[in-house]
């Protein structure tokens, strides 16, 4: 039977775009879209699910696709100087999110589009002279909310954040500083904004 070969780099490649932001946004979606135990307002939780994964996932990673297919961009966003139209229509996305959330009433969801607007924010302007870990901020924000939310129970997925750093490392997207930087702004922020709002 002929041996299937796989390229290392594909593999690599693959695991950075599960472990990404607009991943790791549409699981905490469906999350709290459906085992949310406040609800999800006045929407139904696929609703706030569907919306979520449009405003958090599917927006900027269209305009990521659209960069990379015009060659700006590689599809790991690797160079520092090109994230930043990238960042400005996550924001653009999540303040919308934040709008109409509010106007749906939808709190969990409202307070996440809070949560996503300052962490990205606050790494758009880091960017502009350092590069912060957007993979670690991806999960360790996701996690925080968990914890805020469900408690306890939620601490144990922090150990995502181990494969994680030596994923960015091995492929050497980032130095142990810029990830740690982007886990801290991501539980900061997150701890901040899930505990006063949510």
């Amino acid at each position: 039977m002929k041996k299937i070969s796989i390229n290392k780099s594909c593999i690599l490649l693959a695991l950075s775009l599960i472990s990404s932001v607009p991943a790791t946004s549409a699981l905490l979606s469906l999350v709290f879209g459906f085992y949310s135990p406040i609800g999800t307002g006045d929407l139904h939780g696929w609703q706030a699910a569907a919306l979520g994964i449009l405003l958090f996932t599917v927006v900027p990673t269209a305009v990521a696709l659209y960069y990379y297919r015009k060659g700006i961009v590689d599809l790991e966003l690797s160079e520092r100087s090109k994230r930043t139209p990238v960042y400005l229509v996550s924001l653009g996305s999540q303040l919308l999110a934040l709008i109409v959330f509010y106007i749906l009433n939808s709190p969990i969801m409202y307070v996440t589009a809070v949560a996503y607007a300052v962490v990205t924010f606050t790494m758009l302007l880091i960017n502009l002279k350092w590069k912060i870990s957007a993979h670690a901020a991806g999960i360790a924000g996701p996690v925080t909310a968990l914890y805020v939310v469900f408690g306890n129970a939620a601490l144990p997925l922090y150990l995502l954040l181990i494969p994680i750093f030596a994923l960015r490392l091995k492929v050497k997207a980032h130095t142990i500083g810029q990830l740690i930087a982007g886990a801290l702004l991501a539980i900061i922020v997150s701890l901040t904004v899930y505990s006063n709002l949510y």
